[in-house]
């Protein structure tokens, strides 16, 4: 397809830092490619997504909020304690109660595209945690769009017979006796945690027109079923595998790689960067963060900063994972430790001997795309899934990381599978074929 006639893409984003950023990622790139980019998310990330070169359609009312101000907007949340009730919470407000909201902004990215250029094509990425479009896929009231791709942001969730029940960290399956115990585990899981929210999701699916066959399964699987297709935006090796995944589930390799000096992120280098890079001693950089949600450093940063701050020949670079964040005056900050607010994990891991993480997904992905080892430890969110498969203990296994050449090598084989993938060709490809199907 020429770019003058390429279709119109509508592309959506959860509010929050860890969806907007690869989502406003992969923007950048499709707009490199000639797409013309129409996102909708919450006011807040409007100029965000603008800056890139994206036109911007806001979620508007109960829906119109962002990570950062979600205490605020439901005190009522911090009242119950982490687990599984909090968990339901969460999912029931800050995900399916927004659905209305969200849709309706959708709806309007769609219009607003089909009063302007009647003759295009649209087609509607939706980001997987943003939940709003799924009543379009079972014919709910309004415009629709010519196809609706899944981008995959988050780990996989998807459930299989290969596969433990998502969330608990478990392993493998290794036996038939484990596959029936974790189905019947899966079904427990279902009635704790997801009874409440798949009831409000069932409703406003109902009230929105959408169509659901009488005794049809409603799950979380829906994000992977029900577009005509799913690009997981990392390569097959980062994940379990699933024999019975649908053939519309398909693996870009990764985000699409941004030439150089178009990256999204800040530009601006801290003073000691230099140091860094140059590193002329040879010292071993270890990278400490714990992502841009879980923002209390003694979780992590600071049992690390603690764990080595003995160690010798080494510089440690604290990222604390949100603009104006600082530590405490109380917390003792070692001569080898350098403490900056934000950075981008592309710019710095490269340079990195190991990164310490919580175990978010987004941090595992620019770890393995650069082939810098991980050492995790996490227990919210996705946090207990990735820790499943990169097990390790913290101050032990920062030196077994950094001394043993079988995790460089791990991680390279890994990023050779990355490289051996155009993402921009996947989802190009994906496009056209539903432009075709239309």
């Amino acid at each position: 397809m020429t770019a003058s006639i390429k279709p119109l893409l509508v592309l959506t984003s959860t509010p929050g830092a860890g969806h907007v950023n690869p989502v406003k990622t992969l923007a950048k790139a499709l707009i490199l490619n000639g797409y013309e980019v129409t996102a909708v998310s919450s006011s807040h990330y409007q100029n965000a997504f603008e800056a890139v070169g994206c036109s911007y359609v806001a979620i508007q009312g109960y829906g119109d909020y962002w990570d950062e101000e979600r205490d605020a907007k439901w005190p009522e949340r911090a009242l119950i304690p982490p687990g599984p009730e909090q968990f339901s919470w969460t999912m029931e407000h800050s995900f399916m109660r927004v659905i209305p909201d969200q849709f309706a902004a959708v709806q309007k990215a769609i219009r607003m595209l089909r009063a302007k250029y009647p003759d295009r094509p649209v087609i509607l990425l939706n980001e997987s945690g943003f939940l709003g479009s799924l009543p379009i896929t079972r014919g709910a009231r309004g415009v629709k769009p010519d196809g609706v791709i899944g981008i995959g942001v988050l780990l996989v969730s998807l459930n299989s017979v290969d596969t433990a029940p998502f969330g608990p960290g478990l392993q493998l399956p290794t036996s038939a006796a484990e596959v029936a115990q974790y189905a019947e585990m899966r079904k427990h899981i279902e009635s704790v945690l997801w009874e409440k929210p798949l009831k409000v999701f069932k409703d406003i699916l109902n009230e929105l027109g959408a169509e659901i066959p009488d005794g049809y399964r409603l799950n979380s699987d829906v994000v992977y079923l029900w577009p005509d297709r799913f690009l997981q935006m990392c390569p097959p090796s980062t994940q379990y595998p699933r024999s019975d995944a649908p053939k519309t589930f398909r693996y870009t390799g990764g985000l699409p790689r941004l030439p150089k000096n178009t990256e999204t992120g800040a530009s601006g280098k801290p003073t000691w960067w230099n140091e860094v890079v140059d590193n002329p001693t040879k010292k071993d950089v270890v990278l400490v963060s714990q992502g841009t949600v879980e923002l209390n450093y003694e979780n992590l940063i600071i049992p690390t900063l603690e764990a080595i701050k003995d160690r010798p020949n080494t510089i440690v670079i604290v990222v604390l994972g949100m603009k104006g964040a600082t530590l405490d005056s109380s917390v003792s900050i070692a001569d080898n430790v350098r403490v900056v607010d934000y950075f981008p994990f592309d710019d710095i891991l490269p340079y990195c001997s190991v990164f310490v993480h919580n175990g978010g997904y987004g941090g595992v992905q620019h770890s393995i795309k650069h082939g810098t080892p991980l050492v995790v430890a996490g227990e919210t969110e996705d946090k207990l899934e990735m820790c499943a498969i990169a097990a390790e203990a913290l101050r032990a296994a920062i030196d077994e990381v950094i001394s043993d050449p079988k995790y460089k090598k791990a991680c390279r084989r890994i990023q050779e599978e990355i490289t051996s993938f155009d993402p921009i060709r996947v989802i190009a490809e994906t496009i056209d074929e539903l432009v075709t199907e239309a």
